[in-house]
């Protein structure tokens, strides 16, 4: 009996920057991809923890569509495209296949929660680790 893998069992998805509105401070922009409600509110989770008080948007609300984002301010851009793109890329990370099958960590008798939070950390890289197999 062969197993098939549910088209959301990898769910990803990126924000279409090119969508983006503000209406009265408010921004609706979509999503792209396929990504699922987990991958969702994964992404919302992630957004809720990094947001800190005094950051020039109000609240933010994540689901399979879009992102909405009330009480934009002026000059806070930057910062808050820097926040979703982020929340966005980890959560991707987090919804990633995994690499057990001979992968760089074939061998590694570090736990499994040791080898996800390197692969978290390596995903901050823009440059591939020396771990990585050659492109």
């Amino acid at each position: 009996m062969l197993a098939t893998v549910a088209k959301d069992d990898h769910p990803q998805g990126s924000i279409d920057w090119a969508s983006a509105t503000v209406k009265d401070g408010d921004l609706t922009v979509a999503l792209t991809g396929e990504p699922s409600t987990e991958w969702a509110q994964r992404v919302q989770a992630i957004v809720e923890r990094l947001e800190r008080p005094g950051s020039g948007w109000a609240a933010t609300k994540v689901t399979r569509t879009g992102v909405q984002v009330t009480a934009v301010t002026a000059g806070a851009e930057d910062d808050l495209r820097h926040l979703l793109d982020s929340a966005v890329q980890q959560a991707n990370a987090d919804f990633a296949p995994s690499q057990e099958s001979g992968g760089s960590d074939a061998g590694d008798e570090r736990s499994q929660a040791d080898r996800e939070m390197t692969e978290a950390f390596r995903s901050f890289s823009d440059e591939p680790s020396e771990d990585d197999p050659p492109s």
